[in-house]
């Protein structure tokens, strides 16, 4: 299995560095191929520019953009871990959604409408939460979830296999911890036998 990991977070050591650590061993171990794009190690510009667009509706799409893409072409399933701010993705994430997932690669449109181009291509989210789940059970889990089911992935035909949510992640116990990495992993080897939960 080709896995491609988009990993965003500005610390390390952290949980979500122990996440990205303990699923890349796994996998590595299982003999599938793995690919990282740590966003703040490269340095990713996530702006969007007006240029860009320029370039990509002239069938030029930039270099940078273009480097990303083959990673999302290479890959059987993508994996995104990134903690959860103001509600949603962090700005570099964002960022990446925003020029990755380009007209022309991952949707394009006709006098029908818009239609997807990624169709076939699967997709996991892991999210690391300072609060409590409770103070997320409220309405934040299905409103991301929508977000990400219906205005991302699928907008562009990619099946979302499941978006798990760690929450207290500054005070949960070093136990709790190795199960979450547990958890995360037993989500992504279900891939090779897709029946699961969309949502934990």
């Amino acid at each position: 299995m080709k896995i491609l990991i988009i990993y965003s977070n500005h610390h390390a050591g952290n949980f979500n560095a122990d996440l990205l650590d303990g699923i890349r061993e796994h996998f590595v171990k299982k003999g599938d191929e793995v690919a990282i794009r740590d966003l703040y190690q490269q340095n990713f510009d996530p702006v969007l520019r007006t240029r860009d667009f320029e370039m990509i509706s002239a069938g030029e799409t930039p270099e940078d953009i273009l480097k990303e893409q083959s990673f999302v072409k290479w890959a059987d399933v993508m994996l995104f871990i990134y903690p959860i701010w103001w509600g949603g993705m962090p700005a570099i994430m964002k960022g990446y959604i925003d020029k990755v997932f380009a007209w022309g690669f991952a949707y394009k449109s006709n006098g029908n409408g818009v239609y997807p181009l990624l169709t076939g291509k699967r997709a996991m989210i892991i999210n690391t939460l300072g609060q409590s789940r409770a103070e997320y059970e409220k309405g934040m889990f299905q409103a991301m979830d929508r977000i990400n089911n219906e205005g991302i992935f699928g907008f562009c035909g990619i099946e979302l296999i499941s978006q798990n949510y760690f929450a207290s992640i500054h005070s949960i116990t070093d136990q709790q911890k190795r199960e979450n990495i547990k958890q995360a992993i037993e989500s992504l080897e279900s891939v090779r036998n897709p029946v699961m939960s969309k949502h934990t």
